[in-house]
């Protein structure tokens, strides 16, 4: 155990076998939960975590040290269960280790868990999560052909669909953080010039792509760019307004990617980005009538397949467009919402417009 600064900022040493991985704060520690991954389920032979509150009845922890004139040595306290609940707020009096007999010996954080049925429960997991991001990705592919025969009238002089070009980490996203249940859908309208056209990320700012997504596959420009609007990719200089504000939100908010896309999923209703001659960005709401039914008769299928694959308990259009589109294709009994579009051309997103979506939210019943 090593103890920091003024109040005494309690280390935890994490173990497989003898060798220490690294040392963190209990604070930290403790709201992760426990997940064995053995050989044969997922490639490794570590101890992993996801980012959760710990479920007290399968979590103990092992190993806590103290520093003694430069030594490691066990913290004696473990000996007092009563002591160890109360100073670490871990449940079961003393930490026990469980051993798996296997091609390799690995320890494990273990309260008396039956580890064959942890172990066929994270491969089925593991499995279900893998499947359901193959088919999202076929649903995306699907929206993107089937909009790639759609014809627009002169006002409207470039379209560039980044699911085609920038589909390689359009997939990352994909299958780094989808294919789970979520409490709640986020859907934008389309893509910025600057976010998803450059990254194939919903509001994907390409600082906060790379930066806090984690996302770094290249992208492969279409060969026909307006040229005040080149595709340049993840390493393109200028920066996505929405993206700063709606990913910057979430990190700040959740502070992993993962822990925010645990709770939420961010799809974009429509993946076309549509410019005038001039550059100008020109939204699917400044669509002639027939124009915006024919990229409903597509993107309406794509919305519900998402719904049905994600199963959110709340469906949020960031803005209105999408707001009124998630109407058209929610199932009964799912409650719908929108909370405020980040965009700087809203007058009202231009001051504490995380708070103010914070607030929405919360009217809708998102525990944030």
């Amino acid at each position: 155990m090593l103890r920091c600064g003024l109040f005494s900022t309690i280390f935890v040493g994490e173990y497989v076998g003898s060798k220490q991985l690294n040392m963190i704060p209990t604070s930290t520690y403790i709201r992760k939960r426990r997940k064995a991954i053995v050989d044969g389920v997922s490639g490794s032979s570590e101890v992993g975590f996801s980012d959760s509150k710990p479920d007290f009845a399968e979590f103990r922890h092992v190993a806590l040290q103290e520093v003694v004139n430069g030594v490691r040595k066990p913290d004696s306290r473990l000996r007092d269960g009563k002591k160890v609940k109360k100073e670490y707020g871990v449940r079961g009096g003393a930490p026990g280790v469980h051993k798996l007999e296997s091609a390799r010996k690995i320890e494990i954080f273990s309260g008396g868990v039956d580890v064959e049925r942890e172990t066929a429960k994270v491969a089925g997991d593991t499995a279900a999560v893998e499947g359901r991001c193959e088919a999202l990705l076929k649903v995306m592919d699907d929206m993107a052909s089937a909009l790639d025969p759609l014809s627009f009238n002169s006002s409207v002089a470039f379209v560039y669909n980044p699911l085609h070009y920038a589909r390689k980490p359009h997939e990352e996203y994909v299958r780094k953080y989808g294919g789970k249940e979520v409490e709640c859908l986020l859907v934008g309208m389309n893509p910025g010039p600057f976010g998803m056209a450059q990254t194939g990320v919903p509001f994907g700012d390409s600082v906060l792509v790379r930066e806090f997504l984690h996302i770094s596959s290249e992208v492969d420009p279409p060969e026909i760019m307006h040229p005040k609007r080149p595709i340049i990719g993840l390493n393109c200089p200028r920066r996505e307004v929405s993206g700063q504000r709606l990913w910057g939100w979430a990190q700040a908010r959740f502070g992993t990617a993962s822990a925010f896309l645990d709770q939420f999923w961010i799809h974009n209703y429509c993946p076309l980005l549509f410019m005038e001659s001039s550059g100008k960005n020109r939204t699917p709401d400044k669509l002639s009538k027939a124009e915006r039914a024919s990229i409903a008769d597509v993107c309406n299928v794509a919305l519900r397949a998402v719904i049905d694959m994600t199963k959110p308990r709340l469906i949020v259009g960031i803005g209105k467009y999408a707001g009124e589109r998630i109407k058209q294709c929610a199932p009964p009994g799912i409650q719908v919402g929108d909370i405020l579009h980040p965009s700087p051309a809203n007058p009202k997103a231009n001051k504490d417009w995380d708070k103010q979506i914070e607030a929405q939210l919360r009217a809708l019943g998102v525990d944030i």
